[in-house]
């Protein structure tokens, strides 16, 4: 999403209005857990101040996620404030040229950053606690219980 600025510089203007979608190109979600995502839509506000820019937008939309137990689909929205300022002297800032401002970097970066660990689609199934030889252990039930091949040594220990 290309921003023009040329009202905010020239016209001494303190805020112009930013809104409108982005869609994500597809080639960018291949080395992510994101599987698809809505346009996202952009609302918000870049201000003038005097040496700086500051961007003002939210960027809201759903992706759609791997189920961390069963690998299926499941939506998640997302709602993002982002508040970033622009300083034209900073390496890690963005560039404006021509008073042209790309946000999408920007607005990726965070979409990315938004993304959980894990999510659970709603009919997936409870874990078991126990199986084949093992069982969760807790602290609400962590029992002492006493292997009972070692049984008999309690019997030698004096205390």
């Amino acid at each position: 999403m290309v921003i023009d600025l040329t009202k905010l510089i020239y016209n001494n203007l303190y805020k112009i209005p930013v809104t409108g979608e982005i869609i994500v190109p597809e080639n960018l979600l291949e080395n992510t857990d994101i599987r698809k995502i809505s346009p996202v839509k952009v609302e918000g506000f870049i201000l003038n101040n005097e040496e700086t820019y500051e961007l003002d937008i939210n960027v809201s939309g759903v992706m759609i996620l791997p189920c961390a137990r069963t690998l299926k689909d499941v939506e998640y929205p997302f709602d993002i404030n982002i508040n970033e300022k622009l300083e034209e002297n900073d390496d890690n800032s963005l560039e404006i040229i021509q008073n042209r401002l790309e946000i999408f970097p920007i607005v990726w970066q965070n979409i990315l950053v938004d993304v959980p660990l894990r999510v659970l689609a709603p009919d997936a199934k409870e874990e078991s606690l126990e199986g084949d030889g093992w069982r969760l252990i807790t602290e609400d039930n962590d029992k002492e219980e006493i292997d009972p091949r070692l049984a008999k040594l309690k019997d030698y220990i004096k205390e």
